[in-house]
């Protein structure tokens, strides 16, 4: 393994260790042991740690809005006033239930609006990403070249004039 895999690896053991101990020190905070899940700030996130967790949170936003409201069931367990309350219950729900859809589809809306801009920003945050990538390979690529030329730029002034020492350009 190279120096900078083992330096990640530490690095990596650390970090663990460090959250284990935060962990460790939560349980002796309650006097007993976690019951629900712990979600961590997502700003906290490593670069490997965002990347699943915008699909897990893409899925659960698309999850949310294929699903239609759905009226409650009406029941009662009145025997004898149970089928005028029903009635009535099913008519105040009914007027008010146009209120209530109008606010619906408008949230329906923004909300997949919200979908489709998170979605676009995260094809071009990765698209963006690769790009990223493609020009730090250049850069180093062309560092290299700037490297190769200054030495031979140092051997051609050496060449041409024997006698005097090479000046550092650095």
């Amino acid at each position: 393994m190279d120096e900078m895999t083992k330096q990640e690896i530490a690095r990596l053991k650390a970090d663990l260790l460090k959250k284990m101990a935060e962990i460790d020190d939560l349980r002796k905070l309650l006097n007993r042991e976690i019951d629900r899940p712990f979600n961590p700030d997502p700003m906290d996130f490593t670069e490997r740690e965002i990347e699943p967790f915008i699909e897990k949170s893409l899925a659960a936003i698309e999850e949310n809005l294929s699903r239609e409201a759905e009226p409650p069931s009406l029941t009662s367990h009145r025997p004898i006033l149970g089928q005028p309350v029903r009635h009535f219950k099913r008519i105040f729900m009914n007027w008010a239930d146009l209120h209530a859809r109008k606010n619906l589809e408008k949230q329906t809306g923004y909300n997949r609006l919200v979908f489709d801009l998170l979605r676009v920003l995260v094809r071009r945050s990765r698209g963006n990403r690769e790009k990223l990538r493609d020009l730090e390979e250049r850069l180093g690529k062309c560092e290299e070249k700037l490297a190769v030329l200054i030495t031979r730029a140092r051997d051609l002034e050496e060449r041409e004039e024997p006698g005097k020492a090479p000046a550092d350009t650095e």
